[in-house]
């Protein structure tokens, strides 16, 4: 079963993220504060092939997730969340550097989350 880790620092999103994706079939853990969910990714960097992160939180930022954990872990695949126009990530040199995955934008939509999951997971 696939792990997911989930990071975003709205409970309500992060909990509805990891309850959808626990009743589709996969094995999630969601936290709210960025900080927690990188300490936890550093004793467990690869148990988790999927992250999802929103992009604004407070403490540290998704970007910044995204490279702290590239800097141990260059496989996992990372999907950003964000309300933000994804041309203006794509030109900040700290966002190529974290090699986002995916970039979701929001009001997510649940199947569409799923489904890309889902396409990274049967990628080669």
């Amino acid at each position: 079963m696939t792990s997911i880790l989930i990071v975003d620092d709205e409970e309500d999103i992060s909990n509805h993220l990891r309850q959808y994706l626990i009743d589709g079939g996969f094995d999630a853990v969601s936290f709210t504060c960025p900080l927690l969910a990188f300490e936890h990714f550093r004793h467990n960097p690869y148990a988790y092939p999927i992250i999802i992160t929103d992009l604004r939180m407070p403490g540290m930022n998704g970007i910044e997730l995204a490279n702290r954990i590239r800097e141990i872990n260059g496989t996992a695949k990372i999907f950003m969340v964000t309300a933000f126009d994804p041309a203006d990530l794509e030109s900040k040199p700290d966002y190529r550097q974290a090699k986002i995955e995916r970039v979701v934008q929001k009001p997510i939509k649940l199947s569409q989350l799923k489904k890309m999951v889902e396409q990274v997971l049967q990628a080669p």
